[in-house]
């Protein structure tokens, strides 16, 4: 009986061992792909209402460096992540950065996109996926959603709001303005 527990003492002092040399790796987001492993690129065709500037077209941020933010403005989560959402992408603005925000169609009316630009002092043009042609393409069925798009039209998705999402977003912006 001793042998066997100092067998198992041993095994479990070599695993401990084992563990502390593995090295954690954070995961780093990657440039969204499709099933085939193609590099996606935004499609700035897609028509957008323009909420709080009618006439602003979604293709007047292509080939800019641009963070969207995609959302419900009666999404709890979505009004918690805006304002540093909003602070992001005012932090990097006068280094190139571009930032918009997309609500969602359906059943949300103009009037509560509206409500919320009020709300939330929304300074980012807002736009509306009125005809659904954007969120099925690139959500994730869930919102907020978080895209940082390069100039040439690949992105990152962030689907959660989470603070490691946000670290991680940080990072990816660090790097693209030094």
């Amino acid at each position: 009986m001793k042998f066997v527990g100092k067998a198992i003492a041993f095994v479990a002092l070599f695993a401990v061992a084992a563990l502390a040399q593995v090295e954690v790796k954070q995961e780093v987001p990657e440039l969204l792909k499709d099933s085939s492993g193609t590099v996606q690129k935004m499609d700035f065709t897609i028509p957008l209402a323009g909420i709080n500037d009618p006439g602003m077209l979604f293709s007047h941020f292509s080939n800019k460096p641009l963070l969207i933010f995609y959302f419900s403005p009666k999404c709890p989560h979505c009004q918690a992540n805006f304002p540093q959402v909003q602070s992001l992408i005012k932090e990097y603005e006068s280094k190139g950065l571009n930032g918009l925000a997309i609500s969602i169609g359906g059943g949300i009316k103009k009037n509560d996109v509206r409500l919320f630009i009020d709300q939330f002092n929304a300074s980012m043009p807002i736009f509306q996926d009125v005809n659904a042609k954007f969120g099925p393409r690139y959500g994730t069925g869930y919102v907020p959603v978080i895209f940082l798009v390069n100039k040439d039209g690949t992105f990152y998705r962030f689907g959660d709001s989470s603070k490691k999402s946000f670290t991680q977003l940080k990072e990816i912006l660090d790097k693209m303005f030094p």
